[in-house]
């Protein structure tokens, strides 16, 4: 299975919280899934490193980058962000859609701790899951 890791998960398990999602990254990173990152998620999780960058830059490049497959993967963010509004469900950030469509359009699981992605999944508009 392909799952994408959101930052709020990476944070949890770079920080050492002991989290739910920090131990589930840990179990990801040991399992036969396929770990995937996308842009975003890279530059979030690096504008926050201040230790061992390049040995966490390395371990980022081996990961499946999910790229936008163009300008539809953006209009279905907006999309999505405008489909939960209109059901009085406010996601504090277009990055979250995002990252969901993204997911989403690459048959992926998420894996996170963000209340506005558990909002996007709960609504029942994408068809992905969460991880585990």
């Amino acid at each position: 299975m392909k799952v994408l890791v959101d930052t709020s998960a990476w944070v949890e398990f770079l920080n050492g919280t002991g989290s739910p999602e920090a131990l589930a990254v840990d179990r990801l990173l040991a399992s036969e899934d396929d770990v995937c990152t996308c842009g975003i998620v890279v530059a979030e999780v690096f504008q926050g490193i201040r230790r061992e960058r390049e040995a966490l830059e390395e371990f980022f490049r081996k990961m499946t980058l999910l790229e936008a497959s163009g300008l539809s993967t953006y209009l279905k963010a907006a999309e999505l962000y405008r489909s939960l509004r209109r059901r009085g469900v406010t996601v504090r950030s277009t990055i979250d859609c995002l990252i969901a469509v993204l997911a989403d359009e690459n048959g992926c699981a998420l894996l996170f701790r963000d209340r506005d992605l558990r909002l996007v999944l709960s609504s029942g508009l994408l068809s992905l899951p969460a991880w585990p």
